[in-house]
């Protein structure tokens, strides 16, 4: 990683902010045109939807009924359009990869880790990127109502770049829960910067939730996720008295929701493959022989025990609101990937799409980035921005997601979240996020895709989408509290106790 690198060396240079799929891709996107990687690990990790780009695609598969699967899952929150086209370029993902040194066999069982790993290698020897790490975005420079800057902190110092364009990379929320999947850095905050400074969000009640991790504990990021493929009539799902669950369905939100209900209830929940294990083991599935040997290397041993499990964070289908290009509504900022809402995924997710999708549209924010028309330079080198909160509520907030933004959500838990939080949300990253999700649950008053309202179950006859920018959402947030007086918690932290952390 690049450390002590001039600031004003890397002047009017793209700026990508995160370190994944996404990101490193958009880095490759731009061939020999200068530009910055930022990361806020010193190693960039990948996410919970692991799944290979070859192994997602299918051998069999077409754009069309690939795109026939995503809209049907999307539950009329997809833009046609924007499904055709990014479905339409998934054909050329194999090919791209391939002119940037990454060969990758049609059909193949290959990793979304070994792709990563990939990805990294080949940005590592690309003269023209430059990679801080570890730094984090802390706020967007906004003049004119265009992006003009960055403020990064390195953690020893912060560091203001001059840059038009900037491109969030930089993945979603799911860190902000307690269930193991996500990486740790994956909170959030890069959504608070853009939504401080203006840019749009939308859909952010919507969260795929994996619904057969295991459950080994609560250490974010250190988590193991069953593949849903898997989930067969051999597979029996059942509770710690041997009730079994409902049957089989191919919507993981279903079996998410049944199972995290099961728990609620005070039950442990258990997943028995035995009859899978003993089956693929003889066909030697490359599914289950992946899955075994993180298993075993656990000592956890499937085909001799009923595995216990419970449903996980693994994807935030909602993010900041953009065009196919990777627009959002701030000129000079853009967003691909796990950061974006496009109308791709719509209410649900497709397996394979999140991770074809970053693949995608990493190539369209770039170009569009390349193709754009530059603005007068300005310098912002001596901007001294107040620094956001680097830890503050995110033990709060993780507690308040856990009973709010579940699997199964009702107004009751949405608004008691919302007004243990919000009061914080102007201070901190981390709860403007959270406030801004619980906001957005809030507002859809009915059950679609991976929002489950327990208060409204049923859908509404219009699929409609939610949206919000910072200063609508402060502005909801006082009318909320109007309507929903509450007596604070006398164990809440205070901003003078948060401050002081």
């Amino acid at each position: 990683m690049t450390t002590g690198t001039d600031p004003h060396a890397l002047h009017e240079q793209p700026v990508i902010v995160g370190a994944g799929v996404a990101g490193l891709m958009t880095a490759l996107h731009f061939g020999n045109r200068p530009c910055v990687l930022v990361s806020c690990a010193e190693q960039p990790g990948i996410g919970a939807l692991r799944s290979g780009v070859a192994a997602a695609l299918g051998a069999d598969d077409t754009a069309s009924a690939r795109a026939g699967r995503t809209l049907e899952r999307a539950a009329g929150l997809a833009c046609l359009e924007t499904v055709q086209c990014i479905t339409a370029a998934m054909g050329n993902v194999i090919d791209t990869l391939g002119r940037f040194g990454i060969p990758v066999a049609a059909g193949a069982r290959d990793s979304g880790y070994a792709l990563h790993a990939a990805l990294l290698a080949a940005v590592h020897v690309r003269p023209n990127v430059t990679i801080l790490a570890p730094a984090a975005l802390r706020r967007l420079v906004v003049v004119d109502g265009h992006v003009r800057g960055v403020i990064l902190d390195t953690g020893s110092r912060m560091i203001p770049l001059d840059t038009d364009a900037v491109i969030l990379a930089s993945g979603g929320t799911c860190g902000l829960y307690d269930d193991g999947l996500s990486p740790v850095t994956a909170i959030g905050r890069s959504l608070a910067v853009a939504a401080r400074a203006g840019a749009a969000l939308s859909d952010l009640e919507l969260v795929h939730f994996h619904p057969f991790a295991l459950s080994l504990g609560n250490t974010p990021g250190s988590g193991v996720a069953i593949p849903f493929e898997l989930y067969g009539p051999d597979a029996i799902l059942h509770d710690e008295q041997g009730q079994k669950l409902e049957g089989h369905t191919n919507d993981p939100a279903y079996v998410a929701r049944a199972i995290y209900e099961r728990r609620a209830g005070g039950h442990a929940v258990f997943l028995d493959l035995r009859k899978i294990v003993a089956a693929g083991t003889q066909n030697a599935d490359p599914t289950l022989k992946s899955f075994l040997a993180l298993c075993h290397a656990r000592g956890i041993d499937p085909a001799t025990q009923s595995l216990p499990v419970r449903p996980a964070a693994a994807f935030h289908i909602g993010g900041l609101k953009t065009e196919i290009s990777g627009r959002t509504s701030l000129p000079g900022l853009w967003a691909c990937g796990e950061a974006a809402c496009n109308g791709f995924h719509g209410a649900s997710v497709l397996h394979g799409n999140p991770l074809l999708e970053a693949v995608v549209c990493s190539r369209f924010a770039a170009e569009d980035v390349t193709g754009r028309m530059p603005v007068p330079f300005r310098d912002i080198s001596g901007i001294h921005p107040d620094q956001s909160l680097t830890k503050g509520l995110l033990p709060v907030v993780r507690k308040s997601m856990a009973a709010a933004m579940a699997p199964t959500r009702t107004e009751e838990t949405l608004v008691s979240a919302l007004m243990h939080v919000s009061r914080f949300a102007e201070y901190d990253d981390v709860a403007l996020v959270a406030e801004l999700m619980f906001l957005s649950a809030l507002k859809r008053n009915e059950s679609r895709g991976a929002h489950f309202r327990a208060d409204f179950p049923k859908p509404d006859a219009i699929a409609r989408h939610t949206s919000f920018t910072a200063t609508e959402a402060h502005t909801a947030v006082r009318l909320v509290g109007r309507d929903h007086p509450i007596t604070w918690s006398p164990d809440a932290p205070t901003k003078t106790e948060l401050f002081t952390t």
